[in-house]
């Protein structure tokens, strides 16, 4: 039987484990906290949780929107900051605990302590030295700690989820997905929220039409964004205000003052650098098969600092357990990640979701792209949902009539963009995609009408 040694119990390396001892592998799992890594326990999940509480407050404002009457309107609406905690820490005890059971159901070993692996083949934890075939590294990313922010008064994204306050007014420093969030949760339950990022438009990387909408809808909401600014330095005064100086010459004062901006690999302290593993900046580089340059150990999730989503760790980890137990069998390695294929959401108000390339990165990558656009305003059951807020664009190759990307802005973003995503993993043309026949009335139809007006521009295309 096989020993597999994993280090991270995050979803990179929970997948890992889980996979690996499915096949019959004898597996150990390092991992010094709970199960689940930062997604679980303080990232995707607890955040999500919240933005729950905030979506709920929204519908509540616009209750008389749906002939619902007596529901109080957002000012009359108090958030019970002790209850929200307290489901928060519910939800994910419960997830942790499928996780747990999930193990011992496969005979995992979970071991709790913080590892260091002192060989290709020996990870030592707790006084230990447990031996393995095959490593696998899932250390997973920590926050990004800016000079001008490294203040003990500042938030993390740890502080923001601990719920402990609602603060009056709100400073974050970045405008990326974790800023964004963040931002459409505080002012939905209040908080005056200010978004200071570095680059001249918010989430850096996506299609700037939807950079627009969503800058507009975070400035409906009340957010107050500075852009092309970033904080010089930070300084608590007296009463326990934060006065942050801003790279514009201009100073802004709140109750708190929150970094966002940013992860980057976990890679220290684990022993790899001794070991000899090769680095690409701070990340572990690895081949396609995701090996190292050390034979028998691999590296997946944000210790790789590819796609930094917890979903592209999973498929990396459960990539990384099929070609390390294929190697140990004297087979060769096969199983790979299409990066293209692998969907990005911001749960904001509205959500966002792209997968794929948009249309200006089709072009950069030699395509000629062609785009079909719906709105959501066209769709009978986002009208009768009150969402008619939103669009959904897909781009194809004009040479091949290939899927190359999606994107969406709207009502269930998050859970549409799925179908597009396996698309692009099937390799479907426009004319393939078409073929699927959707429920009435959904929102999903909105995919179906985007690829109709594709496949028209396309066909006038070839004449």
């Amino acid at each position: 039987m096989p020993k597999i040694s994993i280090i991270g119990g995050g979803p990179g390396g929970y997948a890992a484990a889980f996979e690996a001892a499915a096949a019959g592998a004898e597996v150990t799992l390092f991992e010094s906290r709970r199960l689940g890594g930062a997604c679980l326990n303080v990232g995707c999940i607890p955040t999500k949780t919240i933005l729950r509480s905030a979506h709920v407050v929204r519908d509540l404002a616009r209750a008389g929107e749906f002939a619902v009457l007596g529901a109080p309107g957002a000012e009359a609406v108090r958030v019970d900051l002790d209850a929200l905690r307290s489901r928060k820490e519910a939800v994910v005890d419960e997830l942790v605990s499928q996780l747990e059971a999930t193990a011992r159901r496969l005979k995992a070993q979970v071991v709790s302590s913080q590892a260091r692996l002192v060989s290709p083949t020996t990870v030592a934890a707790d006084g230990t030295a447990y031996e393995a075939d095959a490593v696998i590294i899932a250390t997973g990313s920590e926050p990004v700690i800016l000079p001008a922010l490294a203040e003990p008064f500042v938030w993390t994204s740890d502080d923001a989820l601990a719920l402990t306050e609602l603060p009056r007014e709100l400073i974050i420093v970045g405008g990326g997905v974790i800023g964004v969030e963040f931002a459409c949760a505080y002012a939905a339950f209040g908080s005056t929220v200010h978004i200071v990022e570095l680059a001249p438009s918010l989430l850096p990387g996506f299609d700037a039409r939807v950079v627009r909408m969503l800058t507009a809808a975070l400035r409906e909401q009340g957010v107050q964004l500075h852009l092309g600014t970033s904080v010089e330095a930070a300084r608590q005064a007296d009463g326990g205000r934060v006065v942050a100086a801003l790279s514009d010459g201009s100073e802004l004062a709140a109750d708190v003052l929150f970094s966002a901006v940013g992860r980057v690999p976990r890679t220290a302290g684990f022993g790899f650098e001794e070991l000899g593993l090769e680095y690409d900046r701070r990340a572990l580089k690895v081949d396609e098969y995701f090996r190292t340059n050390i034979g028998g150990v691999y590296a997946v999730g944000d210790a790789i600092g590819k796609m930094m989503l917890a979903h592209t760790a999973e498929a990396e980890g459960r990539a990384a357990a099929r070609n390390a137990l294929a190697a140990l069998a004297g087979e060769a390695p096969a199983a790979t990640i299409n990066y293209r294929a692998i969907p990005a959401c911001v749960y904001t108000l509205p959500e966002i979701a792209a997968v794929g390339l948009h249309s200006a990165a089709a072009k950069e990558a030699g395509y000629t792209p062609v785009s079909g656009m719906l709105k959501y305003a066209g769709n009978g059951k986002a009208l009768a949902e009150g969402e008619s807020e939103g669009y959904v664009e897909l781009i194809a190759d004009r040479q091949t009539g290939e899927l190359l990307g999606c994107q969406i802005v709207g009502a269930h973003a998050v859970e549409l963009i799925a179908v597009a995503a396996g698309a692009l993993t099937a390799q479907m043309t426009v004319a393939d995609f078409l073929r699927t026949v959707y429920a009435h009335p959904t929102v999903s139809e909105l995919l179906h009408g985007a690829a109709e007006l594709l496949a028209a521009k396309l066909e006038v295309a070839a004449r």
